[in-house]
């Protein structure tokens, strides 16, 4: 098994329930279970409220809930069902709580309803809009705790885990697979939320929410955020948005000497596809650019150049299972599989509220819109009872990159070398366009949930975790929010999973498992 996400060790654990006499092996670079996204999040056990009717995906959501609720009472892993509400604020939203309505009762979600606004705040006295739409059955977790407590079943079980491995490609033989592996570089941790030293964002509370207007006057006010990750969206409605970053990498990085040695193979990039007809020029023949995988945009950046030669080793398995969240493409395309769905990394912030009594039960959010993808926002009381906001997503520098002061030149030139990303750039332009202010501002990203929360104060909002999703994407533009899988041989490779991921983890492990093994049903897939 690759990968020590929640759902590649939920994999590993349903396998070893089925073959109790094998031996199974986790591999992951990272230093522990659930580093990545798995860990980081709000908590929310999402029941897939909008998934269409018969989906797979709402399939899945509803045996992962199935599954999920008897192994934390089990184990002693926090659970609490606190519901949640999805408030609109205009009829175009209420519209919408009306589809998610039928979409919700269709798939069988137990106590859906619509509340007026009267009946929303008898849920929720500090709710504000128009309709909301009530599920009295939603629930918040802990997912790393549920992941750990995963992998102590696995280890319990005889099953090993090999921390520190980075796997650098797979090669199907006849009966077996042929695992590549190095010893990782030290990966760089996510920092901690109340031990942020830049100091354009300041030490207090308040400072990680001034005002975005006045921030724009000098770089000394500049909110943090800015410098996360910068996206310019200009141009008509057909000519789509143009993302530039090389004026905002030179402003963080410009003095350092590595960034004057990477400065003109940024420039060359920004040309290449803020300009298309330039860097078709370039390409032998005018023809459109070739892109073969990750490991063509994989130069490294900075100190990355420093780090001294990893020398890789092979070992052979019967079986392999790939499941590598942000390396899912890279991987795949390592072994000859098809490139598409390509990953995009998009970071997602929270931020937690340190005086947060009586704002908020449960959960509150807002109505998900088809047509910008990453604008929901949520007001959470987590499982230890503090308030969460977020996230606040945009696209990332970095497919593991939690820092807030670097960026890797390989995993942005992937993200703008990749036609499907322009497309779904231009596809989502005019929402993008307005979203861009609350994804490089925190005080901007506040103001929005207070328009749906207004009790939420913005002088106790501070950063806190932050994770980067692996959101798959396909030539065309199009999200793929399903899940995915590939198999050759006795490989088999996990493409990309829900949005509903880590609470469909042991239905999705139990769903592979059958895949695997030859008895799945061919309609979830």
């Amino acid at each position: 098994m690759v990968g020590a996400g929640i759902v590649g060790v939920a994999l590993a654990r349903e396998i070893i329930s089925r073959l109790p006499e094998a031996d199974v092996t986790v591999f992951d670079k990272a230093e522990q279970v659930a580093a990545h996204q798995s860990g980081h999040s709000s908590g929310i056990v999402d029941p897939a409220l909008d998934a269409k009717p018969g989906s797979s995906e709402a399939k899945l959501a509803r045996r992962g809930v199935e599954l999920l609720v008897p192994f934390v009472s089990e184990r002693g892993i926090p659970y609490r069902e606190c519901g949640q509400l999805l408030v609109a604020q205009n009829t175009d939203e209420a519209d919408r709580l009306e589809e998610i309505l039928a979409h919700a009762e269709a798939n069988q979600v137990p106590g859906v309803r619509l509340l007026d606004r009267t009946e929303m705040r008898e849920i929720e006295p500090n709710a504000r809009g128009v309709l909301a739409l009530y599920s009295p059955h939603t629930a918040v977790t802990d997912y790393a705790a549920l992941t750990e407590a995963l992998a102590s079943d696995v280890s319990a079980a005889g099953g090993a885990f090999r921390f520190g491995s980075e796997v650098t490609g797979v090669d199907v033989m006849s009966n077996e697979v042929r695992v590549r592996m190095r010893v990782a570089a030290p990966e760089r941790s996510e920092p901690a939320a109340d031990s942020d030293d830049d100091s354009a964002s300041g030490s207090d509370a308040s400072s990680a929410v001034r005002d975005a207007d006045s921030a724009a006057e000098s770089d000394g006010d500049i909110d943090d955020q800015v410098h996360e990750a910068p996206r310019t969206y200009r141009g008509d409605n057909t000519g789509g948005p143009v993302i530039d970053f090389r004026d905002e990498l030179r402003s963080r990085f410009g003095s350092q000497d590595w960034f004057k040695q990477v400065e003109d193979t940024i420039d060359s990039l920004s040309d290449r596809f803020t300009n298309p007809a330039s860097g078709r020029s370039r390409q032998s023949g005018g023809g459109e650019p070739r892109h073969t995988g990750a490991d063509e945009n994989r130069e490294p950046a900075g100190d990355e150049r420093e780090q001294p030669a990893r020398v890789e080793d092979a070992e052979v398995f019967d079986l392999v299972i790939v499941c590598a969240g942000l390396q899912a493409d890279r991987l795949a395309a390592a072994a000859g599989f098809d490139e598409e769905p390509r990953i995009v990394p998009f970071t997602s912030d929270y931020y937690a509220v340190d005086d947060s009594a009586e704002v908020v039960r449960g959960i509150i959010s807002t109505v998900p819109d088809p047509a910008s993808p990453f604008s929901d926002k949520s007001v959470v009381r987590g499982i230890n009872d503090g308030l969460i906001l977020g996230p606040n997503t945009f696209v990332s520098l970095g497919r593991e990159r939690y820092d807030k002061h670097g960026f890797d030149l390989g995993d942005v030139g992937s993200t703008v070398g990749f036609k499907g990303f322009w497309k779904f750039a231009a596809q989502t332009a005019k929402t993008a366009a307005r979203g861009a202010k609350p994804g490089i501002s925190t005080s901007a990203f506040v103001e929005g949930i207070q328009k749906f929360v207004p009790a939420v104060d913005a002088s106790y909002v501070r950063p806190g975790t932050r994770g980067i999703r692996a959101q798959a994407i396909n030539a065309d533009g199009s999200l793929v929010d399903e899940l995915r899988v590939t198999t050759r041989g006795r490989l088999t490779m996990v493409r990309s999973l829900p949005k509903s991921g880590a609470t469909s983890a042991l239905a999705v492990a139990e769903h592979i498992a059958d895949q695997v093994f030859g008895a799945s049903d061919d309609s979830t897939n």
